[in-house]
């Protein structure tokens, strides 16, 4: 029996969460192409076979912006590093700039197995670029990895040939660590989420990161789960803009968001979404950490 914990990391819009949905065959980690689209450390367990995963999906490292904000998501997404088996960094297929080398200087001394994850294959259909791509990486950044492989989470390309990979470098253990749990978050977590996933979708590019989810209500009944949660804005001028004309917007945002939630439970979902004005909420540590 196997058991590790594989934590992912890397700068924003890499395509970190879509890789972690594909590794544990779940839509748990919201995946879009806006950045700061994951706050929180997410973990979700899978077991394949005698191996068990566990899975650690974290906020973009971006050591660019020096705000309050920003220096909390890099210290939650750090601190998953000291709590692996086996790192995972994610970057561009096609270029590893400044940012991630900055990444790399933030693991480059830890004692751990580390597997460079170069995703977005994709975009290069008939792969005349992979020789060429891999010649031109330095080799004190080879150096850093015990492996290099290119995938794609947009096709699934090489997904299984990266989880044999992480297998081999995961302990030897012989009990299950994480038996009978999807995830150490409790469900309100994900709901709250996709809320904020669906925000980020069909919003504007500035106001998501000016909102905060709570869930106030989470009932779980044998065939149905009430939930009411509240969207918590910084300015009464957006309250207009996430409710729409006549609600269509809250309307497009719960469908959205109830879809995914009872995707997970698989059970039928009712979600009441109310939004209120509040300015003197802020994106602190205690908000980050309010479900951990």
């Amino acid at each position: 029996m196997s058991s590790g914990n594989i934590s992912i990391i890397g700068k924003p819009n890499v395509g970190k969460s879509t890789l972690f949905n594909l590794l544990i065959k779940k839509h748990l980690a919201g995946a879009t192409n806006k950045p700061q689209t994951t706050r929180h450390k997410i973990d979700a367990v899978l077991h394949e076979d005698d191996t068990e995963f566990l899975f650690v999906d974290t906020p973009g490292l971006n050591f660019n912006i020096k705000k309050d904000f920003n220096k909390i998501l890099n210290k939650n997404a750090l601190s998953a590093i000291y709590e692996a088996d086996v790192i995972l960094h994610v970057v561009d297929y096609f270029k590893i700039d400044r940012d991630d080398i900055k990444v790399i200087e933030n693991i480059n001394n830890i004692p751990l197995p580390k597997i460079l994850v170069l995703n977005k294959i994709d975009l290069d259909n008939k792969k005349k670029n992979l020789p060429k791509i891999l010649s031109e990486i330095p080799k004190d950044i080879i150096n850093v990895y015990d492996e290099i492989i290119p995938v794609s989470s947009k096709n699934s390309k090489n997904i299984k040939n990266l989880k044999k990979i992480i297998k081999s470098y995961i302990p030897i253990n012989n009990k299950n660590n994480y038996e009978n749990i999807l995830s150490n978050k409790p469900k309100e977590f994900f709901v709250a989420e996709y809320i904020r996933e669906a925000c980020l979708k069909y919003l504007s590019v500035e106001l998501p990161y000016s909102l905060h989810v709570e869930i106030n209500k989470f009932e779980d009944e044998e065939d149905i789960i009430s939930i009411a949660s509240t969207i918590y804005l910084k300015k009464k001028s957006h309250l207009s803009i996430v409710i729409g004309k006549n609600g269509s917007m809250l309307v497009k945002i719960s469908k959205l968001a109830r879809i995914n939630a009872e995707n997970l439970f698989n059970k039928k979902v009712f979600l009441k979404i109310f939004v209120k004005y509040d300015p003197k909420w802020k994106d602190t540590e205690s908000f980050l950490n309010s479900y951990n």
